[in-house]
């Protein structure tokens, strides 16, 4: 393996142009080599813009160039796993951004197929990487708080009103959750360091009406006994972007803090401590990106991996068929 590691994009969109690229040129040991878009206009337009002599529509003849050793995965959710089953048969590494599938089969054959041809899989999970995460996991396992009873989330982007394949089932699979709810549902599992055994949740759109959710209310029971409570929308004009962890022996709420690119408050009350920490945004996506090529560099594990992209999937799916069967869904084990 060289010393830098040479990346092909697929999926010329907004989390693309505006994160990931960026972080791949500023990434020392990472060079953005080729990309692919479905239109070949977008596609010459983002090499002039970031450097690169090979843009195409080809898919295949990007995964055909020994100067690719990975590629970041960015198109429509239905895309990924497909996508990222051919990328590890040309014997790329593969970075995907959430979620790894729309089905949870689908992602089962990916995790398989990069297994198989011992390429690294990694999620773009990039919420691992704020440091107040990292915080509230040392203060939770410390049993500073005692016994975690309860968690409230609040997760929202403000209204968004999409025209693209977000708003088609078929290619999005879900929709606020999917897109911004999945990553605070991450987080859940890392700092209770718990998994979800049971779900219960609630879409503001039918799923009989052929359109994907802006508002997701989402009861989860852990296997440590916490019970938590996500709010993940797209529809609120101002969304709280709190978290509340509520413990037998004190609380910890993280205000404005469930949004990659804000400055939050991180404040922990107990019988005889209380305390007030700020955070400000540390270029999550860049630490993503770093993360992954160090790892894949130095033959180690991702932040997120194929599995945890995987553990999402089992969750999510239960979430959806919550939704469409009006009940409590047990959360199968990857």
């Amino acid at each position: 393996m060289t010393c830098t590691l040479g990346f092909g994009v697929i999926g010329i969109g907004d989390i693309l142009t505006g994160t990931i690229a960026p972080a791949l040129l500023a990434e020392p040991q990472a060079s953005l080599v080729a990309a692919v878009s479905r239109d070949q206009g977008r596609a010459e337009a983002f090499g002039r813009q970031f450097g690169l002599d090979f843009v195409t529509t080809d898919y295949n003849a990007m995964l055909a160039r020994d100067d690719v050793d990975a590629v970041f995965i960015a198109t429509p959710n239905a895309l990924h796993a497909g996508e990222s089953i051919a990328a590890a048969k040309a014997g790329k590494h593969v970075f995907c951004d959430k979620p790894l599938a729309t089905s949870v089969a689908d992602a089962y054959s990916v995790v398989q197929a990069c297994e198989d041809e011992g390429v690294t899989l990694g999620l773009n999970f990039h919420y691992r990487h704020l440091p107040w995460v990292e915080e509230a996991r040392k203060i939770i396992s410390s049993g500073t708080l005692g016994q975690i009873e309860t968690i409230e989330v609040d997760v929202g982007s403000g209204t968004r009103n999409y025209t693209n394949w977000r708003t088609d089932p078929a290619m999005a699979g879900i929709g606020s959750v999917y897109n911004v709810g999945v990553h605070m549902l991450d987080v859940l599992t890392v700092i209770l360091d718990a998994e979800p055994v049971e779900v219960s949740a609630m879409f503001d759109q039918a799923p009989s009406s052929g359109n994907v959710e802006m508002q997701a209310l989402i009861l989860i029971t852990f296997d440590n006994g916490t019970l938590a409570y996500a709010n993940c929308n797209e529809r609120t004009a101002y969304p709280r972007n709190t978290i509340t962890v509520q413990g037998s022996k004190g609380r910890l709420i993280g205000e404005n803090m469930t949004r990659s690119r804000e400055e939050g408050t991180l404040h922990l009350l107990t019988s005889d401590t209380q305390t007030s920490s700020t955070f400000a945004p540390p270029g999550a996506h860049q630490l993503c990106v770093s993360q992954f090529t160090h790892a894949v560099l130095n033959g180690e594990d991702p932040r997120a991996t194929g599995r945890d992209g995987l553990r999402s999937m089992h969750l999510c799916d239960a979430i959806a068929r919550s939704v469409v069967e009006r009940r409590h869904v047990t959360v199968e084990k990857p």
